[in-house]
């Protein structure tokens, strides 16, 4: 292909052939042989295949949103010549990221390293590498591809990007003492502590009678938490809570206190209410679980939305949770509102009955959540 100088040469090749046909001008004859065999050497010289090898040194890719994608090329030179200049262009999600290699000297290796930006969550190949070289003169350029590349594809993970949440004011507030704290009066699980006297509402089961028939008064006994702590993240697909430039960020936010959840060491349940990835009921183990069940996650379509109480038909009883939603959310509640907390996140985001925080993205939140807790 010529570059705008090759085809300006070509167009004064032909115009300079013309004129010297026309006027008789053996000069503007020899002119025009001289520009055209110019261009004829350039267009051969750039599709010439470069004599070292380019490869890819890279296993699985797991990058952050937003994040650029740092890739090694090693380039071999197994001849006996030094190698021309080139340029590797290489493809992630669209995004297109050129690499400039230097003439590499005969039975050489060279390491250069390339980064491609990313936008989105997703698995996305990588590739197709080409190569492009441009001739001495600027004229052509020859641009070809290693058919190795389509054989051999590599793909990116690009997972939600994680925030540090840890302050001046320390961990998140509605994790400690929501998760950790919890009514043993429910739970079957929960320790003996102390005695105390009945009041109304008691569990009657919770009734000591032994201690009761000493005492002359009723007496329950009084339990504390001996189980893990339950913590649940919600993130709401809903198309009519959450816009498409904003879900991205609302993904992030979940992934955010999701994994710092877990560095709090606590059972993290993630759920969204989305049909096709709703997450399960148990609690995840590790942060690759976490990004791995938030990466494939989009906006639901319409009427594939799960209502929350029907993501607990069990019940909420022993999990204190966030549900981060969009400017227009929740799109559903729970009856015990109480025990779900709700983060809104989006341009516009503002408080309301029953918001606890209102971020217009996930830096913004990460601002807001430390002041609040």
């Amino acid at each position: 292909m010529l570059t705008r100088s090759g085809l300006g040469a070509l167009v004064g090749a032909v115009v300079a052939l013309g004129l010297g046909l026309l006027w008789g001008y053996v000069e503007l004859i020899a002119v025009a042989a001289v520009l055209a065999v110019a261009v004829m050497a350039a267009v051969w010289n750039a599709r010439r295949p470069l004599r070292a090898k380019v490869t890819r040194r890279v296993g699985t890719l797991r990058v952050p949103r937003g994040d650029a994608v740092r890739i090694p090329y090693r380039v071999r030179n197994d001849t006996s010549q030094r190698s021309a200049n080139a340029t590797l262009i290489d493809t992630c999600d669209g995004i297109d990221n050129a690499v400039t290699i230097e003439p590499v000297p005969p039975q050489r290796v060279v390491d250069v390293t390339g980064a491609i930006g990313t936008r989105r969550r997703g698995v996305f190949p990588l590739g197709p590498l080409d190569i492009e070289r441009v001739d001495p003169l600027n004229l052509a350029v020859g641009r070809w591809r290693d058919e190795r590349d389509e054989q051999e594809p590599i793909s990116v993970t690009v997972h939600p990007k994680v925030y540090d949440l840890v302050g001046p004011q320390g961990s998140m507030r509605i994790v400690e003492n929501e998760s950790v704290l919890r009514r043993a009066a429910s739970d079957p699980l929960s320790g003996f502590v102390s005695m105390r006297e009945y009041v109304p509402g008691d569990d009657p089961r919770l009734i000591h009678w032994p201690t009761t028939a000493r005492a002359g008064i009723l007496m329950v006994r009084e339990h504390g938490e001996v189980r893990r702590p339950e913590f649940t993240v919600v993130l709401d697909t809903s198309p009519d809570a959450v816009s498409e430039d904003d879900f991205e960020e609302a993904v992030d936010v979940a992934a955010t206190i999701a994994v710092h959840s877990l560095r709090l060491d606590l059972d993290v349940v993630v759920r969204t209410t989305d049909r096709r990835h709703p997450g399960v009921p148990i609690p995840l183990k590790e942060e690759t679980d976490v990004l791995d069940l938030l990466t494939p996650v989009q906006r639901s379509e319409e009427g594939t939305v799960i209502p929350l109480p029907n993501l607990f038909e069990h019940g909420f009883d022993n999990s204190a949770g966030v549900m981060v939603t969009g400017v227009t959310g929740p799109s559903s509640r729970l009856a015990a509102a109480e025990q779900m907390v709700t983060v809104r996140v989006g341009d516009g985001a503002e408080l309301g009955t029953g918001i606890a925080v209102a971020a217009a993205d996930a830096p913004d939140f990460v601002q807001r959540w430390r002041t609040w807790t």
